[in-house]
């Protein structure tokens, strides 16, 4: 049964295939997830304030089209570790502060690490003083550490939100109040902000005026909200689930408020019997990245694949309070990024296409994807996508707890640093017809354009569309109304038939079906319709009528 907030076909809307809404019949398809193609490290962790590594924040274009991003500069530093508190003490993975740092880009590929001579930050590298981990020597202000926001989500863009005062969700930095002292990463304000713009805090000096207080903090995991869920009329986060002592494997939760005070969580995708769960291979979700587009929310999921015959951190390892257990909860292993969707406001999230890698990890002990780990929204570039992930060389994690072990990696710690992946815009998944004609049909959709278009790659075969009437076909001799998808294809529309369509035969993201006859929709228009899909050899990613 459907979900009651499911929402129907949106005609003017892209409808995807990553899962069935759309579909009424597909038999005869493959669904093909198809994997972007991958750049290699577009920002790397170089600097002294990098030897943690780096992670994005934003990454966007500007008006001239050149690129910017803000990002999370890590760097370890034993010494100051040794005052946080016990908990945070007795476990390396917290012993890295970090600044909020930028970076430009003319192409999105080359990017320059500007000097803002704003505030003190490692200036050299001490390697032998904690080796293997890399000390922090002397300061300098000649880096582009500084930003003083952390900027959480474009909800113009990606959250689905219509004011113009809330484009830009942020929350003030730890940076703002003076030098980034010890646990710097751990206690900042999370007090939540609004802003039409990103603040100009280089050349506006009063630019915390233009801020907007939400009222409240984000939410209370990490103090992020991604999305305003019109649907339920609240603020959306979705991030790793808080997990008692009793269930033993990650969960991502849908944090959610009215008011961005009062905040209420629940599990929302988690493993399921069809995920491998053995010892040396345990599957569970690791992190989510949401964005809104085309009428639902995508899920950019980070999914670990657990090695639960290491212990976490090694045989001397004891309980803390943040981290209850000692096993089987385990850190150690492999992420690759999948892809989800949600048509319920994060509700609920349809696996169908996430049962397999959509960027693979690495297959080597030091390959610098080893861990696929978290993305940004993408950044459109033409007719691509650009996504902008978070990539590690090495097993998560890598760092023992215990501060008499040594590192899972003796010889290296592994290192954050910013990939790049590229694929054509909205091609995540295709219905793939092989070396026969086989014939997809649409569920009832409200013609509401004049324009049928296909997201399609029919550069090796042929597609064809038809239009039928989204009415039950007589049957049994005109005596039995029957609504059987496959019968549609003998009522097609005149005009709308397979012989009426010109041959797509196209490479395209944007392809605009014709008709003989210079026959268009607009004679359709508020109708209820099926569309007919005959292909051979081709790819098709997903179709709308504008």
């Amino acid at each position: 049964m459907r979900d009651e907030h499911i929402r129907p076909i949106h005609a003017g809307q892209w409808q995807l295939f990553l899962d069935d809404h759309a579909v009424a019949r597909g038999t005869g398809f493959d669904r093909v997830v198809h994997h972007p193609r991958a750049v290699g490290i577009v920002i790397p962790a170089d600097k002294p304030w990098e030897t943690a590594g780096v992670a994005a924040q934003l990454v966007d274009r500007r008006e001239d089209g050149s690129f910017f991003a803000y990002y999370a500069a890590m760097w370890w530093d034993i010494d100051a570790a040794a005052t946080l508190p016990d908990g945070f003490r007795q476990d390396r993975a917290h012993h890295i502060f970090h600044r909020t740092g930028c970076a430009t880009s003319e192409d999105g590929i080359h990017w320059e690490k500007p000097s803002l001579g704003l505030v003190d930050a490692p200036g050299g590298i001490d390697r032998q003083k904690h080796a293997p981990f890399p000390s922090p020597q002397g300061s300098s202000k000649e880096n582009n550490l500084g930003v003083p926001f952390v900027v959480v989500a474009d909800l113009a863009r990606f959250g689905d939100v219509s004011d113009p005062g809330k484009r830009y969700a942020l929350r003030l930095s730890p940076d703002t109040r003076g030098p980034a002292g010890v646990g710097a990463a751990w206690t900042y304000e999370p007090r939540g902000y609004f802003a039409s713009a990103l603040p100009d805090f280089i050349n506006d000096p009063d630019w915390q005026d233009k801020l907007v207080d939400s009222g409240g903090c984000f939410n209370p995991r990490r103090h992020v909200v991604h999305f305003w869920d019109e649907m339920h009329e609240e603020w959306v986060a979705m991030d790793q689930g808080v997990i008692g002592n009793w269930l033993p494997s990650r969960e991502i939760a849908r944090f959610a408020s009215k008011d961005l005070i009062k905040w209420t969580s629940r599990a929302a995708l988690y493993p399921d019997p069809a995920d491998p769960h053995m010892p040396q291979y345990y599957d569970e979700p690791m992190s989510m990245t949401p964005f809104c587009a085309e009428g639902v929310v995508f899920g950019l999921l980070s999914w670990f694949h657990s090695d639960r015959t290491h212990p976490d951190g090694g045989p001397n390892l004891t309980a803390t309070p943040e981290h209850p257990h000692v096993w089987p909860w385990c850190r150690k292993g492999t992420c690759e990024m999948r892809i989800a969707i949600s048509r319920d406001g994060g509700m609920t999230w349809d696996r169908t296409s996430s049962r397999e890698a959509w960027i693979p990890h690495g297959s080597e002990q030091d390959s610098y994807d080893r861990l696929v780990i978290g993305s940004v929204p993408p950044v459109r570039v033409g007719d691509e996508n650009w996504f902008y992930v978070q990539v590690i060389n090495g097993d998560h994690l890598g760092i023992r707890n215990d501060p008499e072990q040594s590192p899972y990696y003796r010889d290296r710690l592994p290192k954050h640093q910013i990939a790049l992946y590229v694929q054509k815009r909205n091609r995540y998944v295709s219905l793939t017809a092989r070396n026969q004609p086989e014939v997809l049909i649409t569920r009832p959709i409200t013609v509401t354009g004049n324009e049928l278009q296909v997201n399609v790659d029919a550069s090796r075969g042929e597609v064809q569309v038809g239009i039928a009437p989204a009415e039950p076909v007589p049957t049994f001799e005109d005596t039995t109304p029957s609504t059987a998808p496959h019968l549609l294809e003998k009522r097609l529309l005149p005009g709308f038939s397979f012989d009426d369509c010109t041959p797509i035969c196209a490479n395209s993201v944007e392809h605009t079906v014709r008709f003989k006859n210079g026959a268009n929709l607009d004679s359709l228009n508020g109708k209820a319709v099926c569309l007919l899909f005959r292909m051979f050899d081709a790819d098709l990613y997903g179709f709308r009528i504008a």
